[in-house]
């Protein structure tokens, strides 16, 4: 079911906001349904390390035994694949009526998994794009780094071995309809999701699709208004834009990639001593997210953003926000 106002389905905000307000998860999910629709999801942890079984899921806080042993059998056929850290790939377990597709993401790093994310589809919403794919695969290597800065509190617990996805780039004529895709992804590890059926994207999701139409609103005949542009959809997103110019007329070139810094999170973590309600405030201040929406996201209040804000001026030694996110995105240069 797709969600022109690229708001959640008040079932799934339901059981997202089931999930404790400070954890990523909570974020994560929301986001990645905003982006990618879909008929069913359901998202697990498994008991070990101070965490309890817990099984959340399409319009439910909480699943059934059986949901929750099928996500146990496809964590243990994806880890026959590959032992440690994220991954994506193709459902492996055998799906039941009504869904014909499905996706798996399991967020971990060498040391801890963080959770097993199942997406499925059915008939009317068909297999997943190769946009979508690629959108997934930034999604879990922002939330990998991510998951595994916040679990620096521990000592035991390595860094994150997340690498970033290639970028994609997309051809689109003058009404957005993709004419053209070159996919970089398909080295490394989404190659296991070619075990899909999966399609080229006829228009791309609808967030990005809007990120797009907005950048290039201005653009006319004219080359001089036909000028370059950035757009962060979600916070795992960005977005660019440029004038493709050819014998067919004028075309809009748009490349999804992952935004710089890879591994900033848990780096930043551990050289700013960071909490982990300051990395989520520091996630969304990066892409250019105002107080008033870091908020909502975060469910807390304007002021308590301010308070996170001040702390990390504190600890970064910063005299303000730009200061703060510029020491933050250099040190990504740095050793460990």
């Amino acid at each position: 079911m797709s969600k022109p106002d690229h708001d959640l389905l008040p079932e799934d905000r339901r059981a997202i906001e089931s999930l404790p307000g400070d954890d990523p998860a909570r974020e994560l999910i929301g986001q990645i349904l905003r982006l990618i629709p879909v008929s069913h999801w359901s998202f697990a942890r498994f008991k070990g390390r101070g965490t309890s079984d817990q099984l959340f899921r399409s319009g439910e806080s909480a699943g059934d035994a059986q949901e929750f042993a099928q996500l146990q059998q496809e964590f243990a056929l994806q880890r026959e694949r590959a032992k440690a850290g994220p991954r994506i790939a193709a459902s492996l377990r055998a799906f039941e009526e009504p869904y014909v597709s499905g996706i798996t993401l399991i967020f971990a790093d060498v040391r801890r998994q963080f959770g097993i994310l199942s997406l499925l589809r059915n008939e009317e919403l068909g297999p997943f794009t190769s946009v979508e794919i690629h959108a997934l695969t930034l999604a879990l290597d922002a939330a990998s780094d991510r998951l595994a800065g916040l679990a620096l509190a521990e000592p035991e617990v390595a860094a994150s071995t997340s690498v970033p996805g290639a970028p994609m780039m997309h051809v689109l004529d003058r009404d957005l309809n993709v004419v053209l895709t070159w996919d970089g992804s398909q080295q490394g590890r989404t190659a296991a999701v070619t075990a899909l059926q999966v399609r080229l994207a006829e228009r791309l999701p609808p967030v990005i699709e809007d990120a797009v139409r907005d950048l290039i609103a201005n653009w006319t005949a004219d080359p001089a208004t036909q000028t370059l542009g950035v757009a962060h959809p979600v916070p795992f997103l960005t977005v660019r834009t440029q004038p493709m110019a050819g014998s067919a007329g004028l075309f809009v070139g748009v490349l999804l990639e992952r935004p710089p810094g890879g591994r900033i999170f848990s780096r930043a973590a551990r050289k700013f001593a960071l909490s982990p309600r300051e990395l989520q405030t520091l996630a969304f201040l990066i892409p250019g997210a105002t107080l008033p929406e870091i908020a909502e996201a975060m469910h807390i209040t304007s002021s308590t953003v301010q308070d996170h804000i001040k702390h990390m001026l504190e600890k970064t030694g910063s005299r303000n926000r730009a200061e703060m996110i510029a020491k933050v995105l250099d040190h990504r240069n740095g050793g460990d």
